[in-house]
């Protein structure tokens, strides 16, 4: 069977490009109702405006489509863009990156709550690439901590530092519709981060 390519808007010929792209977006909008696990390549496949033949010839497997979801969405390459740049105040700097993971963590809570509810499904396929998003992140933080202790503005363990960081800001995101009426939760995302931060910074004993 001879495959029709699939026209833009604009009418001419989606490039390769454009159709990963579509795959990608199609793959998650069928994961946000229906979980890795119950989404197929086919329904994938018709969401997206392709045939099974392309979306495999892009991704090879199911498994491997959902890694490239993964990683094309949790936004890690934009926060270690970001986190190389941050050479500030270590609390602006925070509140930077508080916030963009923030954003990225809201608009994404579909993935997330599959991905909590699929753990063990997830151990298999991330298993084959040695890759999480949530290990991603980590590492990215885990830089910007060592930066930031070898400077002298921070003290610890790099890695347990950008470990609590990221669990305040992960647990504030997810916590939002789980308690929409707390304090934290029902006032301006930005003073909650802030807040975060001076915890994180100074602690809660009094001084």
């Amino acid at each position: 069977m001879i495959e029709t390519r699939k026209l833009t808007e604009s009418g001419r010929s989606a490039s390769p490009e454009e159709t990963r792209e579509r795959i990608l977006t199609a793959a998650r909008e069928v994961i946000g109702r229906k979980g890795k696990r119950g989404a197929t390549t086919r329904e994938i496949a018709d969401v997206a405006g392709v045939n099974e033949a392309t979306l495999f010839r892009h991704f090879g497997t199911k498994e491997a489509l959902l890694v490239a979801c993964a990683q094309h969405f949790c936004g890690y390459v934009q926060l270690a863009d970001v986190a190389a740049q941050c050479t500030g105040p270590v609390a602006d700097d925070l509140l930077l990156l508080a916030r963009m993971m923030f954003a990225r963590f809201e608009s994404l809570q579909d993935m997330i709550r599959w991905s909590l509810v699929e753990q063990e499904y997830e151990k298999d396929i991330f298993a084959e690439t040695a890759w999480q998003p949530q290990l991603a992140i980590l590492a990215v933080l885990t830089e910007f901590m060592r930066r930031k202790v070898e400077g002298g503005e921070l003290t610890g363990d790099p890695q347990k530092l950008a470990m609590v960081f990221l669990g305040l800001v992960f647990m504030h995101a997810l916590g939002r519709k789980k308690f929409p009426d707390s304090l934290l939760h029902s006032g301006d995302a930005d003073a909650a981060l802030r807040f975060y931060i001076d915890v994180f910074l100074n602690g809660v004993r009094k001084r």
